[in-house]
């Protein structure tokens, strides 16, 4: 979710705020590795490592040189710490937490988790972080799917007990940090309410997600997987958005004038659907975060999608994550679009 979307949704105008002179938002991937291999998940696919290439945890030093990147450009709205693997998975993931808060990146710090591994110490450790938003994924509320899902011999109860305890030594403790959001995939039945009475008292705050099908690389149909009967309307608004009014179907992706997303190995993509990397504008191990916010590649791939040549791209070209946030810029005038694309450090 990108950051100058307040709380209370009252929105900026897309057309008021762009050109942004630094990204709003950048996702960093701590791994790609992941202990669960749910089926909705690129992760879970056969081609995922010979497309992707090696399963690897961020290196430190890497990392260092992005937060050093982001400080030479100003500060992140958001800084979401989250990839196509389980963040806890790095055992530096909470050090990354300390270094991002030390420095002043980001007005927000999120990592998104499927909380299997957040232990008694971990979650001690999570709150002394000073992390701002904590994310869980609960899969499932019922052993049996949660076990379809995940393709893992994990009793689904352990999520729900690492929950519980992080939120009462929260409270125990007085800390208002992190705000936990736990969110399932609309399981289109009555296990809906089943994950909310479960959940709501535990948690800042429970909601259903559409699931989605990530870019749809190679027509590659990851929701039948999760929902068999294609209930998903991948055209509404994902479930975070669901108080903010859409438009509906777009023409132009916003998502590369706003955000940026950074892989294990330093690789920068647009999007954070974009699991198989065919929209790479840079590595950040490489260059820098402004020489890749202002560069070339950057500038080409907006110019794709304002001129409507995203099937162009293997990526973008089966994507319908677009049409699940509500921002728009397809009705900027020629003008708008030429100041944004000539945009200059």
């Amino acid at each position: 979710m990108l950051s100058y979307i307040q709380k209370n949704n009252n929105r900026s105008k897309l057309k008021d705020i762009l050109p942004v002179k630094m990204p709003l938002g950048l996702c960093i991937e701590p791994t790609n590795l992941c202990n669960f291999k749910c089926v909705q998940c690129p992760v879970s696919l056969d081609e995922f490592e010979s497309v992707v290439g090696k399963r690897m945890n961020m290196k430190m030093e890497l990392f260092k040189k992005i937060m050093a990147d982001i400080k030479a450009m100003g500060r992140l709205n958001n800084l979401n710490l989250y990839g196509d693997g389980e963040p806890f998975l790095n055992k530096n993931i909470l050090e990354m937490v300390r270094i991002a808060k030390r420095d002043d990146i980001a007005g927000a710090i999120t990592i998104t988790t499927n909380a299997s591994l957040i232990t008694e110490d971990t979650a001690l450790e999570i709150l002394d972080s000073k992390l701002d938003y904590l994310r869980v994924s609960v899969y499932s509320v019922l052993q049996e799917r949660f076990a379809g899902i995940t393709q893992t011999k994990l009793d689904n109860e352990l999520i729900f007990r690492n929950i519980k305890y992080l939120s009462a030594k929260k409270k125990e403790t007085k800390r208002e940090k992190p705000f936990v959001y736990v969110k399932m995939l609309n399981a289109y039945s009555g296990e809906n309410d089943l994950f909310i009475s479960n959940y709501k008292n535990i948690a800042d705050e429970v909601n259903i997600e559409s699931p989605m099908n990530w870019n749809g690389y190679k027509g590659i149909d990851l929701i039948s997987k999760i929902d068999p009967l294609r209930k998903t309307d991948e055209t509404t608004l994902q479930g975070y958005y669901g108080k903010v009014s859409c438009s509906g179907k777009k023409r132009v992706c916003t998502t590369p004038f706003l955000t940026l997303n950074v892989k294990s190995n330093g690789d920068v993509v647009i999007c954070i659907v974009d699991w198989n990397r065919g929209t790479i504008v840079g590595n950040i191990g490489r260059e820098s975060l402004k020489d890749i916010w202002f560069g070339e590649r950057l500038r080409k791939f907006r110019e794709m999608h304002i001129r409507n040549r995203r099937a162009e791209n293997p990526s973008c070209r089966n994507c319908r994550f677009l049409y699940g946030n509500p921002d728009n810029m397809d009705d900027l005038t020629e003008e708008q679009f030429q100041t944004i694309l000539n945009c200059k450090p």
